[in-house]
């Protein structure tokens, strides 16, 4: 847990469109780490040990399997439906609360923040999430 604390701290009051490096990417996916954020008005961005971008219009919920993204199956057959009933769950929240996005989750995690200077100054844009592959296995 301490590396993903390190992480969050790192990327703690990053300016929006400046959230991680490409090294800080490369690092995070070395160490199995995840870095999740908001990103314009209509998708969540994962960076790190899952790298991929889901559209969040309005926000929704998010899927994760020590895999990555859960995909959804279209059958909808008894073996999706327990498939996605496993799977580990990220709640994505627009505009509620104080933060343009934020995300809850049973994932143990540590939090960061996200400002966006343009057009207000110090508008909290994001409360980002940092955790451990690890903490998706079953």
């Amino acid at each position: 847990m301490e590396a993903i604390q390190k992480f969050a701290q790192l990327l703690d009051g990053r300016e929006y469109k400046q959230e991680m490096t490409e090294a800080e990417k490369a690092q995070a996916k070395a160490a199995g780490v995840v870095v999740v954020f908001g990103c314009s008005d209509d998708r969540t961005v994962f960076h790190g040990a899952i790298e991929a971008e889901v559209a969040t219009v309005d926000g929704g919920v998010i899927y994760l399997t020590e895999e990555g993204l859960f995909e959804e199956c279209p059958c909808d057959c008894i073996h999706a439906r327990r498939a996605k009933a496993k799977a580990s769950r990220i709640l994505v929240k627009w505009c509620k609360g104080p933060y343009v996005w934020s995300y809850e989750t049973d994932i143990p995690h540590a939090a960061f923040e996200v400002i966006d200077n343009q057009p207000a100054e110090n508008l909290k844009f994001c409360q980002g999430l940092v955790f451990s592959l690890e903490h998706l296995k079953d």
